[in-house]
């Protein structure tokens, strides 16, 4: 699957009218570590293997917003020519981002919607479509981009959380990404 997601820090109003109507999911704290080589190529290459809850994910991104998701252990394997993934981690990668999230979720019409609080003080609102071929992305996009519209949400380039967590604690890592 194609994950197309947008990313928005809405005002308490905006949330409290988003969220009328929508079906209320649930709600978990989120443990992320993110890895990577100790020269960070995989985050320089928008790769992303993470571990969430104690389970690895593995995010190939395509373009701002927009990323494959690998979340079968052995296709994370194949990925990385590896037949065991917790030794090539332990032998080759370093944690480089570790965090906890409170997470709301929400449905609404088609969109799953994230409200997400990190441990560090940063909160962000994620509203997301999952496709399944390329060629859908862009509609994708401009569905959410037509939702957050209905909400009067301000488009500007908001940070990742994990862009956030090393701006904020690993600033020389930050900047080298940001190069």
């Amino acid at each position: 699957m194609i994950e197309v997601e947008k990313k928005f820090q809405p005002t308490e109003e905006q949330l409290k009218v988003l969220l009328e109507g929508a079906e209320f999911l649930g709600e978990k704290i989120v443990h992320d570590i993110y890895y990577d080589y100790s020269d960070y190529r995989l985050l320089k290459k928008d790769v992303r293997l993470r571990n969430r809850n104690n389970f690895f994910e593995l995010k190939v991104g395509k373009s701002s917003g927009v990323s494959q998701e690998i979340e079968k252990r052995e296709d994370i394997e194949k990925y990385f020519s590896t037949s065991n993934l917790g030794e090539f981690i332990q032998k080759n990668l370093v944690v480089i981002i570790d965090y906890q999230s409170k997470r709301q979720k929400y449905k609404k019409e088609n969109f799953s919607i994230d409200l997400d609080e990190m441990n560090f003080g940063y909160k962000l609102c994620e509203i997301e479509l999952l496709v399944e071929k390329e060629e859908q992305v862009k509609d994708a996009e401009n569905k959410i981009i037509d939702f957050a519209q209905k909400y009067n949400f301000d488009f500007k380039r908001i940070l990742s959380k994990r862009f956030e967590f090393l701006r904020k604690f690993k600033p020389e890592i930050y900047k080298e990404l940001r190069k």
